[in-house]
């Protein structure tokens, strides 16, 4: 499959994961769930990085979407770090998804370099 191809189901992933469950808590004998969307604020910045991850996948420079995807990373994973136990599947999902977002992009970058000619 095409890399371009990959990037931009990776970011759209990302985007439904954010709509998923980030934290799970109950209070007494009722469960509730928290979304990107509950908790608003810096939680919108991964929405639009997911979204921007998926447009940049077609732009011939990779340097825009590695630092849109290590945003991502950096984000989810602090989220993550916050939510602790009570982290569900949707947080988890979305930091794994913008890690191998991150990773495809570096990949990219370097292939591209390695097949540029060199200036003598």
């Amino acid at each position: 499959m095409d890399k371009r191809v990959v990037g931009t189901l990776l970011g759209i992933a990302g985007v439904l994961l954010w709509f998923m469950p980030w934290m799970a808590f109950s209070m007494g004998e009722m469960e509730f769930h928290q979304t990107g969307s509950h908790i608003g604020g810096i939680a919108y910045v991964l929405l639009m990085s997911s979204l921007a991850s998926a447009i940049l996948s077609w732009v011939p420079q990779p340097v825009p979407r590695i630092i849109v995807a290590a945003l991502s990373t950096l984000l989810s994973g602090f989220f993550w770090l916050n939510a602790g136990e009570e982290a569900a599947w949707g947080l988890v999902w979305l930091c794994t998804v913008s890690g191998f977002s991150l990773l495809q992009a570096i990949e990219r970058n370097s292939a591209e370099r390695k097949s540029e000619p060199q200036a003598e």
